[in-house]
């Protein structure tokens, strides 16, 4: 029996009179890269009867949260029996009202399982990417759950764009957009500029080494800022992923292997403060669906460079400068108008906040479970004074 019926919205009445939320987000990898954990997380401190769930055992970058705060599902494969009978026993022992999908094969698993319980949660999934980049197996996956769900989340006005025709129909006026939330303070604690005495131009990039993140073409604009500028710029680079090797030859053949530096995964924390050493931020993605990197970088008042695509001209507004994502030339020539530029705080960024996001998705949870439109959480007002509206 789905949660909207009036046996389920008696059981929230009792729940909301004893002012608890139980709520399950079940994560692909629960490690320092992930954003929906960091979200459930936070969620998790407002509301104590969160449970947060990882459904692989372990992913390419370390773990910086208390691993106690986590069940891992060790799935080894996304075809683990083991697993997805583990998330059974899961969904019957917490029996949530809100069960928060995130990606495609835990999403697909854990909808499946949840039907089979009783009473049936109420399903919500975020799309974090864009659709127009996502593979066969992931569009299968939303044709087959959209159906099934209460509420489909959106982290940016442009993922929601990117959804296709047929998507489209079956979202219809479910779809709604809340931008990803981040921890600004904690960026801006950890964050400090570090002062130097050498005359070295240190650019920052943070990011999966996969193709989306197009780090080749920005290796190769780098080589072009050094050649025309004469001056020393460098390189780092954050991340793991499966084109590292591609991407040190890469490096090598322009001429930049001792200018460019690639760091492996880092915690969320040893990030921050390397955003404390660099002097700006550049981010070449080819599509994005938010990119939080860019944020956590804006939020330590670096100066960025971003590619020209909508979801990065909807989130970092004015504040970034733009070029070609397919142009190394234009990438190098951004790198170079960077040079130079002196840090500085922007209240944009103040609407990404995590307790925004946070509250939002709280606000959504109770207009559920309430039988409410989930589109009634658009119109609600960003928390805090002085907060530039969306």
């Amino acid at each position: 029996m789905p949660r909207n019926d009036p046996s389920h919205r008696d059981q929230f009445k009792s729940n909301a009179e004893k002012n608890v939320l139980r709520i399950l987000h079940l994560v692909s990898i629960a490690d320092s890269q992930s954003i929906p954990l960091e979200l459930a997380l936070s969620l998790r401190k407002r509301e104590p009867g969160t449970r947060v769930a990882g459904f692989y055992a372990q992913g390419d970058h370390p773990v910086d949260h208390d691993r106690r705060e986590v069940d891992i599902l060790a799935a080894k494969g996304p075809f683990d029996i083991g697993a997805i009978r583990r998330l059974r026993r899961l969904l019957a022992s917490h029996s949530p009202d809100i069960v928060h999908l995130h990606h495609a094969v835990s999403a697909f698993w854990c909808a499946l399982v949840a039907l089979t319980v009783r009473p049936v949660p109420i399903l919500v999934k975020t799309e974090h990417n864009d659709h127009r980049g996502q593979s066969w197996h992931q569009g299968a996956v939303n044709l087959i759950l959209y159906p099934f769900l209460r509420a489909i989340v959106c982290n940016s006005d442009a993922t929601l764009s990117s959804f296709s025709r047929i998507e489209r129909w079956l979202a219809g006026r479910r779809a709604l957009r809340i931008h990803n939330g981040l921890n600004l303070r904690q960026v801006r604690s950890k964050a400090a500029r570090t002062m130097r005495k050498d005359h070295v131009i240190r650019m920052g990039h943070v990011g999966r080494l996969v193709s989306q993140k197009n780090q080749a073409r920005m290796i190769k604009g780098l080589a072009i800022a050094r050649a025309v500028t004469g001056r020393d710029l460098r390189l780092e680079i954050v991340g793991n992923g499966p084109l590292m090797d591609d991407l040190v030859r890469t490096a090598r053949a322009a001429g930049v292997a001792n200018a460019v530096v690639f760091t492996g995964a880092l915690t969320r924390e040893a990030v921050y403060e390397k955003l404390g050493q660099w002097d700006a931020f550049v981010m070449p993605s080819k599509f994005e669906g938010f990119c939080n990197a860019l944020i956590e970088a804006m939020a330590a008042g670096l100066p960025v460079a971003v590619s020209d695509i909508d979801t990065l001209r909807e989130v970092a507004g004015e504040g970034a400068l733009r070029f070609d994502p397919y142009d190394p030339q234009a990438i190098g020539a951004a790198m170079v108008a960077l040079v130079g530029l002196p840090r500085r705080s922007t209240r944009f960024v103040e609407r990404y906040d995590m307790a925004h996001a946070v509250a939002r998705h709280v606000a959504l949870y109770e207009a559920l479970l309430a039988g409410r439109s989930p589109s009634v959480t658009a119109r609600l007002p960003l928390v805090g004074k002085d907060v530039p509206g969306e």
